[in-house]
């Protein structure tokens, strides 16, 4: 039977080399941000895929007798979250969240800070009170860095 790489199509080559390039491009990585829209308390397909890309066995986490152990730490990732309502604080705002921290967490990752624009569906001017603090505390962020 011949090797699996060789009984890959066209469109599976190129999904495998995109996401060997996603993962070698986060493990060279020391600070990560990622976009997090809410969408209906979750995160967009797009976001998943590329979570799926990067949390890989052997590169990003191992398995071992007491579990899974990460091994993609000592990055600092900054999630900047938005949502069209308000909702820091309460169970529908904390899903997709939560859901990224894990994820980090799992393959070994720690400096976690979110930065969020929430009540961006209000209006224009909640919408730019939002970006604005949100542009504050990503300044505040990374000029330390």
């Amino acid at each position: 039977m011949p090797p699996r790489a060789e009984l890959r199509d066209a469109a599976q080559k190129h999904e495998a080399e995109l996401a060997e390039r996603t993962l070698e491009e986060f493990l060279a990585a020391d600070t990560i941000v990622i976009g997090a829209p809410m969408y209906n308390f979750a995160i967009p397909s797009q976001l998943k895929t590329w979570i799926d890309r990067i949390a890989v066995a052997g590169k990003s986490f191992k398995y071992t007798e007491s579990g899974p152990v990460g091994l993609a730490g000592g990055k600092t990732v900054v999630i900047a979250s938005s949502a069209g309502g308000i909702h820091a604080g309460q169970p529908s705002g904390q899903a997709h969240e939560d859901y990224l921290v894990r994820m980090l967490n799992f393959v070994g990752i720690d400096d976690i800070e979110i930065v969020r624009a929430e009540s961006l569906a209000y209006g224009e001017e909640p919408r730019g009170e939002a970006m604005k603090g949100a542009a504050q505390r990503i300044c505040e962020l990374f000029a330390t860095a």
